[in-house]
C-alpha cells in the first residue's frame, strides 16, 4: 500500500451506537492494519483480539505513557509521574501494589451498600426534576464522582472542580495551546491533591490519600508519585463510568427487547453489564490503547519497524468473530463474553472492580426505579464529546 492510499484512521463510532462502516470494513480486511492517525504519523491499528492481547502482553512494547520522542503522548498525564501508564516493569508493579487495594473486590464490596444509597438518592433527585431533564447533570456524572470522592477521602463538594480540570486534562492535544491548556489543568489537579493529602496528615482516615500517605512514609513511593497516583485515580476514576451508564442506557432504549428481558429478569444484570462493556468499553469514544515497540516485531505475519506507533483498538476486538459470536449483536444473554474492555497485561485497568459496581447497580435498579424512561431527543441529536478521549455526551436528556 502506498503511503498515499493509506487510510485515515476516524473515530470508531460516528453515529454514537454502531462502529462506523469504514472501521468494519477495515476490520474484515486482517487483524493489523496500516494506516495514518488523525495526527499525520503512520502507524499499525491492531483489531483483531489475540492480536491485542499479544501486543498488551508483550514487554516489548512501551506503554502510552512512555512514547518516542517523535510521538508526543495524547494528554499530559500521560508521562507524569505516577500515572500507572507511565511506568512499566518493576516501577509499574511497585506503583501498581501501593493502590490496588483500594480497588480490591473486597474493598469494593464494602462499597456497594453505599454506592446503592448514592443511586438511590439521585434517582429521587432526578425525578424531581422538570421534565426532560438531563440524565448526565443528575445521574450518569454526578454518580461515579460521589463513589471515588468517597473512595479516596476528597469533598464531594469539588467534583466540579476536579472534574472540570478532569475534562481539560483528557481533551486530545494535537494543538500546542490545547496542549498548554491541559498541563496547566494537570497542575492545579495535583495541587489539589497536595492540599488534600496535607489535611489527611491532621485527619487521617480509610481512604486512599490516608494509603498513600502511608506509602510515603514507609518508602514506598515518593510524595510526587502518590500525588501523581491519587490525581491519576481521580481523573479515571469517574470519566469512563460516566460515558459507559450513557451509552449502556442508549443501547438499552435502542433495543427495546433487551431492555425488557432485563426488567423481567433482574438477574440478568451481571450478562448485562459485561455486554455493555463489551459494544462501549472505557472511553467508548476513542479507538483503543497506544503501544510503542522498542524492537522490529512480527504479529500475525506482519512486520512492525521499532519505534512505531501502534493502536491497539479495543472496541474493534469486541467485534472479532473468532471470539464472539454474532459480535454486530447486542444480547444481554451473551454466555462467552471474554472482552478485553478493561485492556490485558500488566497494564490492565486497576478500576475494574469498582466500574463494574457502579454500572450493576444502576442497570440493576433504574428502569425499576423509572419504568417509562426514554430519550427527550433522537439519538442524532445527541453531542457526542468527542474532543474528550472518555466519550459521552455533552447532555442526556430524558423523560419517564
Amino acid at each position: 500500500m502506498s503511503e498515499q492510499s493509506l487510510p485515515t484512521l476516524p473515530m470508531w463510532r460516528v453515529n454514537h451506537i454502531e462502529p462506523s462502516p469504514e472501521m468494519l470494513a477495515l476490520c474484515a480486511n486482517g487483524p493489523i492494519h496500516r494506516v495514518r492517525f488523525p495526527s499525520g504519523h503512520e502507524g499499525w491499528w491492531v483489531t483483531g483480539y489475540d492480536e491485542a492481547k499479544a501486543v498488551l502482553s508483550d514487554a516489548a512494547f512501551r506503554p502510552s505513557g512512555m512514547p518516542p520522542a517523535a510521538f508526543p503522548p495524547a494528554t499530559v498525564i500521560l508521562g507524569s509521574p505516577g500515572w500507572l501508564g507511565s511506568h512499566e516493569g518493576s516501577e509499574h508493579a511497585r506503583l501498581r501494589t501501593i493502590v490496588a487495594p483500594a480497588f480490591s473486590s473486597r474493598r469494593v464490596k464494602l462499597l456497594a451498600q453505599q454506592v446503592e444509597t448514592i443511586a438511590a438518592q439521585l434517582f429521587d433527585t432526578l425525578a424531581a426534576q422538570t421534565q426532560p431533564a438531563d440524565l448526565r447533570r443528575h445521574l450518569s456524572f454526578p454518580l461515579p464522582a460521589m463513589v471515588i470522592s468517597a473512595l479516596m477521602g476528597v469533598p464531594y463538594d469539588d467534583h466540579a472542580f476536579f472534574a472540570g480540570l478532569s475534562d481539560e486534562v483528557m481533551t486530545h492535544q494535537h494543538e500546542s495551546g490545547l496542549r498548554s491548556a491541559a498541563r496547566l489543568a494537570w497542575e492545579k489537579l495535583r495541587a489539589y491533591v497536595r492540599g488534600k493529602m496535607r489535611d489527611k496528615r491532621q485527619d487521617p482516615g480509610d481512604n486512599l490519600l490516608t494509603d498513600l500517605l502511608a506509602a510515603v512514609d514507609q518508602g514506598k513511593a515518593t510524595e510526587e508519585e502518590a500525588i501523581g497516583l491519587a490525581a491519576g485515580m481521580l481523573v479515571a476514576g469517574h470519566e469512563s463510568t460516566v460515558a459507559q451508564i450513557e451509552f449502556g442506557l442508549l443501547a438499552m432504549f435502542r433495543h427495546p427487547q433487551q431492555r425488557e428481558r432485563l426488567v423481567g429478569d433482574p438477574s440478568l444484570v451481571d450478562k448485562a453489564v459485561e455486554e455493555i462493556l463489551r459494544m462501549y468499553p472505557p472511553g467508548a469514544g476513542w479507538d483503543g490503547i497506544m503501544r510503542y515497540p522498542r524492537t522490529d516485531v512480527t504479529i500475525a505475519g506482519v512486520h512492525i519497524p521499532a519505534e512505531s506507533k501502534v493502536l491497539v483498538g479495543l472496541p474493534a476486538t469486541s467485534f472479532d468473530p473468532r471470539h464472539f459470536e454474532h459480535p454486530e449483536v447486542f444480547d444481554i444473554e451473551r454466555d462467552e463474553n471474554p472482552h478485553l474492555a478493561f485492556s490485558y497485561g500488566p497494564h490492565y485497568c486497576i478500576g475494574m472492580a469498582l466500574a463494574r459496581l457502579e454500572l450493576k447497580v444502576v442497570f440493576g435498579s433504574v428502569f425499576q426505579r423509572f419504568p417509562a424512561l426514554r430519550l427527550a431527543v433522537t439519538p442524532e441529536e445527541l453531542k457526542l464529546r468527542k474532543e474528550i478521549i472518555t466519550g459521552g455526551f455533552d447532555e442526556f436528556p430524558v423523560l419517564w
